[in-house]
């Protein structure tokens, strides 16, 4: 496939590799042969008939999206014989086809028309019948309509949702003339697509075109198009953003750039009206008598100056701290560390990573000496065995999810180790279902296995971790209890199931993990991390192409807030704070002396909370976070903001904290400023302006500078945000050959070294981020967890994200086209509890602990074991974090949102 070879067409000598397919030769050197059925991320079908080719020494035509170009070929491609051919095919097509256009959709059929000459019926040989076949429209997707009387029948959308997006939903129905597409059986609305719209983008014709705003859109007549990058989870999706009059009115992907290659969910082509919703906050606000009041600029930026400035005063540096977001973009997030660590006077700076990934970045930073995904996202189809814990992949990442499904289709292995049903669980070879809190366990018990069988890497173990033989000894030993019997006895997983699946990952030639916040979000989460790093350390998958561990971010934006700086360990490119050198180095990028940054340790998201409700935090700064729905037990976060003297919101709507402010600021989306963020797999990526902000909104870095310039603090001379990044390419190393010009078109995976370095897509190929360049062992034992069921708490409640919501009070609750799939809150109960207890579905109840409480409705399911329910978090009515408590992972500092035990009561 990679040979070079030559070929001519119509006289034009072409370079391609052996085994291309001949019409995408053809279209990328400039030949543009005509076809509808044809696309270059599907199989060829040949359906359409366009393009039809002749070549050399073969008899008849051939189409040639169904050839693979050989050295020598010699194709003709336009002569009086195929393009009569083409015209008379096109007419056919015609003949059943409804082509009124509306101008709503990009129509390539109706291209061919107007070359052809074939727009007006007397142009054409054949009678149009489209009507005399009385199709009907499907119109039940709350996304999409389906006008049967424009398709062609070219199977683009059928293999898009199978080939591309592994969905499989969409099909024929019928027989020759009058068939049709269906989704499921029947109608859209009754079937499985979740509406990502890949068939919208794939459609040739305008027979599956988008719901949203096409009452307003003329493709024609669109005011500008801005690539930039998707504001949802972590995988980083470029997306196309269409807009008229100063709105997003259409979304699609960029096809032909990682990481998504035009892939999208729901998420990413539908859930961007609320940039333009009515409810955005456009001008300051301060809180007089306990209402707020709308201000100009310089009013509340004296004021928060005066009071920021004055508890530092009076209080000292440690009164003050500060959320930075993993919603904002690097030099937004930059920024405002930069700010907090200058300004105040400390490095009191985090963000939700701490409530996400904290465990697993802790444990991966002292096991092999990085936190971020070690490979690429598109590996994950191509690796042999992917081991999933923890992570919800299908529903939280999935573009990323695209990839697996591809990988499955190739044969590849899937475990996938969760207390509650996924749906990757459709798809995996072992699914692993331990009791929630089990997991050490468990993987000290395929630990075990691995080396009961011998199925350890004996080289990689001499060669790449320190201690060699003798740390593994350690492991060895500590493990020898865990049998798979008593593993079965702590986890509830048969004992089969156990060797099955640690034989299946250490066996396999490469093999990935892909961990997430059900690992991570636990009071032994750093644990529950390490002893997932000992697998994969025992049996050497790391250290090669398609083999690691990877973590996916949950936010669009979290691997990049703390590559720049917002922790309160590590400055920009995780360099410690209390390493000297760095600190001198980074006190002379900014020009200020050594003494004025702190080199002690600042607080974590949560024990920030846990000192402003003992009276040590004075004063706080919140920038795009909402801890009033996202940090634990948010009685006592209530109680502990209620506790501030003073306290900054700066959101783009009124969110559940924004009550609890002094003063909120105005800020800007994603889609109304230029930036970067950093993806799950490392990949610095551009975002860009594509409308302007709501009245007096401005842009997050901005605010920040003003504030600082109020506060007597010089932060820095930037004209764009692009001045910022080219600061923050010295600060961080990892990022240092990264500038705007050179991710103009794609972005590139850090570490990235100088200037012209293409990036790395798979880290720790040659040696480890640590000391001595060799990985770590960290043997630890299962403990039981300290929250467990009582007869007064007989649940333990789980929690986590779904397909169609997000952070509702800023973003995807604010989208009707999300509503329309998901709209309120749920607890999903084992039906032998609902049985035990006398609960049905639909029925209304109450969830209570100790730490509060909240109403929702049963659904009865399979998806979670007895004993435990699940809750979707998003739901601003039903806030999950009432329940979860503040209690910490001594390591990591991360709170256990994933184990709250609680009773369920019948509100009557």
């Amino acid at each position: 496939m990679n040979e070079n070879i030559t070929i001519t067409i119509d006289g034009k000598t072409v370079n391609a590799k052996k085994g291309q397919n001949l019409l995408r030769v053809a279209r990328e050197n400039g030949i543009n042969i005509p076809g509808l059925c044809y696309h270059k991320k599907l199989s060829p079908t040949g359906a359409c008939r366009l393009c039809v080719v002749k070549t050399e020494g073969q008899r008849g035509l051939i189409m040639a999206c169904t050839v693979a170009v050989e050295d020598g070929m010699k194709v003709t491609a336009f002569d009086d014989e195929l393009e009569e051919l083409r015209k008379h095919t096109v007419d056919y097509l015609l003949a059943e086809h409804n082509d009124h256009f509306d101008g709503t959709y990009t129509d390539e059929l109706s291209e061919l028309t107007r070359k052809y000459g074939l727009k007006n019926q007397s142009d054409r040989n054949y009678p149009n019948i489209h009507k005399e076949l009385d199709y009907k429209i499907d119109d039940t997707s709350p996304v999409l309509s389906y006008d049967a009387s424009k398709c062609i029948k070219c199977f683009r959308c059928i293999k898009a949702c199978y080939e591309v997006q592994g969905k499989n939903v969409l099909s024929f129905s019928q027989r020759g003339i009058i068939s049709h597409i269906i989704a499921g059986f029947d109608h859209w609305a009754e079937s499985e697509c979740d509406g990502c719209g890949e068939c919208i983008q794939l459609c040739p014709t305008g027979a599956i075109v988008e719901k949203p705003h096409r009452e307003i859109i003329n493709i024609e007549n669109i005011d500008r198009k801005v690539i930039t990058t998707c504001p949802y989870c972590g995988v980083g999706c470029q997306i196309e953003l269409m807009v008229k009059n100063n709105r997003i009115v259409r979304v699609n992907g960029v096809e032909g750039v990682l990481p998504n290659d035009g892939r999208l969910c729901i998420k990413g082509r539908f859930g961007y009206d609320y940039v333009a919703d009515k409810e955005r906050l456009t001008k300051p606000l301060v809180k007089r008598n306990g209402k707020f009041e709308e201000t100009g600029w310089d009013e509340a930026l004296n004021l928060i100056a005066q009071k920021l400035g004055g508890i530092k005063d009076e209080y000292g540096p440690s009164a003050l701290a500060g959320y930075a977001s993993a919603k904002c973009t690097n030099e937004d997030n930059y920024l405002f560390q930069k700010f907090i660590r200058m300004a105040f006077g400390n490095n009191n700076v985090d963000y939700c990573t701490r409530l996400c990934h904290a465990s697993t970045v802790t444990a991966m930073l002292k096991s092999i000496g990085d936190g971020a995904g070690s490979n690429s996202i598109e590996d994950f189809e191509t690796t042999d065995c992917l081991f999933v814990t923890g992570n919800n992949i299908i529903e939280t990442h999935p573009v990323t999810a695209t990839y697996v499904k591809a990988g499955k289709r190739r044969g590849n292995k899937i475990i996938v180790c969760d207390p509650k049903w996924t749906p990757l669980v459709k798809y995996a070879d072992i699914w692993l279902q331990p009791r929630l809190g089990t997991d050490v366990a468990l993987l000290n018990g395929m630990i075990r296995q691995v080396i009961k069988d011998d199925d350890i890497d004996r080289d990689f173990i001499e060669n790449r971790l320190d201690g060699g033989m003798k740390a593994f000894n350690e492991l060895k030993d500590l493990v020898e209890k865990y049998t798979p019997e008593l593993v079965e006895e702590i986890t509830s997983i048969p004992a089969q199931k156990i060797i099955d699946a640690a034989r299946m990952y250490a066996r396999a030639e490469t093999a990935m993990i892909a961990t997430g916040m059900g690992m991570s979000q636990q009071v032994t989460g750093t644990h529950n991390v390490f002893s997932l790093i000992n697998m994969m350390l025992i049996t050497g998958q790391i250290g090669r192409e398609r083999c690691g561990i990877d973590p996916p971010r949950g936010q669009n934006n979290v691997q990049g807030a703390t590559d720049v700086g917002c922790s309160p360990i590590s400055f920009p490119g995780y360099i410690p704070v209390d390493n000297d050198e760095n600190l001198k180095r980074i006190a002379k990028l900014w020009n200020v002396n050594p003494g004025d940054l702190s080199p002690e340790r600042g607080l974590s998201t949560v024990e920030i909370m846990h000192e402003a409700h003992k009276g040590n935090i004075k004063g706080m700064y919140i920038m795009g976070e909402n801890p009033m729905v996202t940090d634990p037990d948010l009685n006592h976060t209530a109680e502990a903001l209620k506790n501030l003297d003073f306290l900054v919101v700066q959101d783009i709507f009124h969110t559940e904290t924004t009550p609890y402010a002094d003063v909120i600021l105005p800020a800007s989306s994603y889609a109304e400023k230029d930036g970067t963020f950093v993806n799950s797999d490392r990949r610095v990526i551009r975002v860009r302006k594509a409308v302007d902000m709501p009245g007096e909104a401005r842009e997050d870095w901005k605010i920040i500078k003003a504030i600082a310039n109020k506060m007597g603090f010089n932060i820095g001379d930037y004209n764009a945000a692009s001045d910022i990044f080219d600061e923050i390419a010295e600060a961080a190393p990892i990022m240092k050959g990264i500038s705007y010009k050179g991710i103009e078109h794609e972005g590139i995976q850090w570490p990235c070294p100088e200037p012209g370095h293409p990036g790395t897509s798979t880290l720790f190929i040659d040696r480890f981020n640590t000391p001595t360049g060799r990985a770590k062992l960290n043997p630890v034992e299962h403990v039981e967890q300290t929250e467990k069921t009582t007869k007064e708490f007989p649940f333990i409640l789980n929690s986590g994200r779904i397909l169609y919501q997000y952070h509702s009070s800023t973003m995807s609750r604010r989208n009707s086209s999300l509503n329309d799939y998901a709209n309120e809150a749920y607890v999903l109960m084992n039906m032998i509890d609902a049985d035990n207890f006398g609960f049905k579905t639909g029925d209304r109840v109450r969830i209570s602990n100790d730490r509060g409480e909240l109403e929702t409705v049963v659904r009865e399911s399979d998806e979670v074991a007895v004993g435990e329910l699940f809750m979707p978090w998003h739901f601003s009515e039903a806030l999950v974090n009432k329940l979860t408590r503040a209690e910490l992972d001594p390591y990591s500092k991360i709170a256990p949102f994933k184990l709250s035990a609680c009773k369920v009561e019948l509100i009557k």
